[in-house]
């Protein structure tokens, strides 16, 4: 595991690389976050399902947005518009570090909706994983928005809307430049532009994965999995609760393990 900082000077990011551990497979896989509290929560089960991935024969990166983390920048004056930059910077550096040709996206909550508009951007994709993902960017929004509205009556300060559009939400802040540009990501619409094999992992049970499943069942490469599993990603207690879904984390592995860049043979 190597620790480093990558891309564009003004906006570097911390990326941890996991060199494959057995093989010559010529694929790589780049994690991508979910937004503030669901990250905290997440941290384990991503670094964990690095590892495990890496030990299959896959070089793994993950790191930080900007304004995240130990990468430059301040969370109030990103997008995610830039936050899908961000995407497209660790797929070149992965590429460049492990030497392989393409690279798969895994993204987890806001990560997967962000990794399918960086596979649209991207010509060295080899397949997108959504992991409970964001389906709506606008949906997802109004949901923070409730969330908000409804602890501020019970007069809770750890959730606060300003008067200038800013959210700031478990310890976390998104700007309005970044729900502006968030707002214009909708997963289904996306998902219909990429012409890569595509899996969604689910550890619950929504309409709005269902909706997913239905837009993309006719197409041969795409493939959807129910591992249940523990999934309240912004629950916040006390004493720092960590969240870890293993039978999803399995199931993903399993999905790499059957299926190389060479034989999508999950996707007949």
């Amino acid at each position: 595991m190597e620790a480093f900082f990558f891309g564009p000077s003004q906006s570097y990011l911390l990326g941890v690389y996991h060199p494959r551990k057995t093989g010559h497979l010529d694929e790589g896989i780049v994690l991508c976050n979910p937004f503030g509290q669901e990250y905290l929560r997440a941290h384990k089960s991503i670094r964990r399902l690095a590892i495990n991935l890496s030990e299959l024969g896959y070089p793994v990166l993950r790191f930080d947005y900007r304004g995240t983390g130990d990468s430059a920048g301040d969370l109030s004056d990103v997008t995610a518009d830039e936050w899908v930059e961000d995407i497209g910077h660790a797929i070149q550096e992965l590429r460049d570090m492990a030497g392989v040709s393409r690279v798969a996206l895994v993204g987890l909550r806001l990560g997967a909706i962000l990794a399918a508009r960086a596979a649209i951007e991207s010509n060295d994709i080899s397949r997108l994983i959504l992991w409970d993902p964001i389906t709506d960017g606008e949906g997802y929004l109004e949901e923070i928005k409730t969330a908000v509205a409804n602890a501020q009556k019970l007069g809770s300060r750890s959730k606060i809307l300003t008067p200038d559009g800013t959210i700031h939400f478990n310890g976390f802040s998104m700007s309005k430049a970044f729900q502006n540009s968030l707002e214009a990501f909708s997963l289904g619409e996306l998902a219909q532009d990429i012409a890569l094999p595509i899996a969604q992992f689910v550890s619950h049970e929504t309409d709005e994965f269902a909706k997913i499943q239905r837009q993309l069942d006719h197409r041969k490469m795409f493939y959807s999995e129910l591992a249940p599993a523990p999934h309240d990603w912004n629950y916040v207690d006390h004493v720092g609760g960590i969240l870890w879904p293993k039978p999803v984390i399995d199931a993903i592995e399993r999905h790499f393990s059957a299926t190389t860049q060479y034989e999508m043979t999950h996707y007949a």
